[in-house]
């Protein structure tokens, strides 16, 4: 592989992951910023509002630690996906809560979602980017998060929605056509991962 198909499978691979990491980063706070609102609109109390987030980090961090042994077992592009498709189910279930316990729920599911991105994402990045771009990587890795937690104190609670499910669309799509199975060798670093499946690949409301 020549060094200018090499950077740009790096780029790729790299953009796609970043995006999805700042989806789930946007899930970090969207509770949070909506919590005016959500008080006024279910008559909640700032404890309850509040529970809700433990409710979603608890689970995020518990599934946290246990994703990374899924991701080494079924491999890091089947969690990601089912990742994001749990983020996408609990935009649903969000948006359309009519009182707390649907809420709750919603808060679950987005945590169990949210457990799985930083096993799946730096297993990928350290199976398809190449040695010399693999810090550039990480750093776009966490500038992307801190994007989508900005993202998330777009006040229009109900809009969101419709932006999020677009991200999650496209994040989806774009994963589903550019990420294959890993296949780990051993490289260099004027050589980055070559087969088939990198080629084809390069590395998803609360409304």
């Amino acid at each position: 592989m020549n060094t200018k198909t090499l950077l740009k499978q790096d780029a790729r691979v790299i953009g796609l992951v970043g995006l999805a990491h700042g989806v789930s980063h946007f899930y970090h706070l969207i509770l949070a910023a909506l919590f005016p609102w959500l008080k006024t609109a279910f008559g909640l109390s700032y404890s309850e509002l509040a529970l809700l987030m433990t409710v979603f980090f608890v689970v995020s961090g518990i599934g946290q630690a246990m994703a990374g042994f899924v991701v080494d077992k079924v491999g890091a592009r089947r969690v990601l996906f089912s990742g994001m498709a749990m983020l996408g189910i609990s935009a649903l279930v969000l948006s359309n809560a009519q009182n707390y316990a649907g809420l709750m729920v919603g808060a679950l599911m987005a945590g169990m979602g949210n457990s799985i991105f930083h096993p799946a994402d730096y297993t990928i990045l350290n199976q398809r980017v190449s040695r010399d771009r693999l810090a550039h990587g990480f750093s776009v890795h966490g500038i992307s998060g801190s994007i989508g937690w900005a993202a998330a104190a777009v006040p229009d609670w109900r809009s969101k929605r419709h932006r999020l499910a677009h991200g999650l669309a496209v994040g989806s799509r774009l994963a589903r056509d550019c990420a294959g199975d890993p296949v780990v060798e051993p490289r260099s670093a004027a050589a980055g991962p070559d087969c088939p499946a990198c080629r084809r690949h390069a590395a998803g409301r609360f409304v």
